[in-house]
């Protein structure tokens, strides 16, 4: 890869399909090719150049190869950036998740370590190569803001502090899959009866680290680090549930914060549909 100087680079996570196929689509054809580098991330690379190749093969878009559940595979992406593209990105859409139904510990532990410790990680080997005004957009739901909003006063405070450390995070994550072992979610302040628990859980971590970045960024190179939800939009992960919205739509909502000036957006918010969220509350779910 030759000079990146004037162009953005742009990974976007979990990219093959669903809504990360849908943002990488727009995004090719949003700018002339010479402007934006895109980065597909995908596990499993049959599946990244089959959708290559339902792209066209643009000259501008190229696989990287990524399980955001792995510290190896997140290692091993980053050195390649480093070599390939020397080193530099301006945009992470963290868009990678999973979501099942099952209340096991099994199930939790894998949502948590794609849905949670996989951006946590992903951007710590990342955020050090953003470049000036760079962004960092972590993909959440709406059902984060709902699940503390029927949440304990006790519990909506730890997460919502101004001072949460991402051990603290950590913490009340860990609590909430031992929890769920012992079947005493209710006992630590969460509403059993709560849509999709564990997978709400895992977004509102991700709303709350993502305000943890904010502040941890927040002097260096001006970058902007956000939370956005795609809205609820037929994918892998509802069974492209027929009352669901298209995937291009939710692309429209990443895209928003991609794209929007730096005077519209405040700096660790969640935003949908370019309109900015509490990080608790009743929020209707935008089809």
């Amino acid at each position: 890869m030759s000079s990146t100087s004037q162009q953005r680079v742009i990974l976007v996570t979990g990219a093959n399909k669903g809504i990360g196929f849908e943002v990488v689509k727009k995004l090719a054809k949003e700018s002339p090719i010479n402007n934006n580098i895109i980065l597909l991330g995908c596990r499993d690379l049959k599946r990244g150049q089959d959708a290559l190749v339902r792209l066209g093969s643009p000259s501008n878009i190229y696989l990287l190869q990524l399980d955001i559940s792995s510290r190896d595979s997140i290692a091993r992406a980053t050195d390649e950036i480093k070599c390939k593209y020397g080193g530099q990105l301006n945009i992470v859409i963290n868009n990678a998740a999973t979501g099942e139904l099952e209340l096991t510990v099994e199930s939790a532990r894998e949502m948590f370590s794609i849905n949670y410790y996989g951006i946590k990680t992903l951007n710590e080997h990342l955020l050090p190569l953003i470049q000036e005004n760079g962004r960092v957009i972590n993909v959440a739901s709406a059902c984060g803001s709902i699940l503390l909003y029927e949440a304990s006063k006790d519990l909506q405070e730890k997460y919502s502090s101004s001072t949460l450390t991402t051990e603290q995070l950590d913490r009340l994550v860990e609590d909430f899959i031992s929890a769920i072992a012992t079947n005493t979610t209710e006992e630590l302040g969460y509403n059993p009866k709560s849509s999709y628990l564990i997978y709400s859980v895992t977004k509102a971590a991700v709303i709350a680290l993502t305000q943890i970045e904010a502040r941890q960024w927040s002097s260096a190179k001006n970058v902007l680090i956000l939370s956005v939800c795609p809205g609820y939009c037929a994918t892998d992960i509802n069974k492209n549930a027929p009352d669901a919205r298209p995937a291009e739509f939710g692309a429209d909502s990443i895209l928003y914060v991609v794209n929007a000036p730096q005077s519209e957006l405040k700096n660790g918010c969640f935003y949908r549909d370019g309109q900015q969220l509490p990080q608790i509350g009743f929020i209707n779910r935008k089809n």
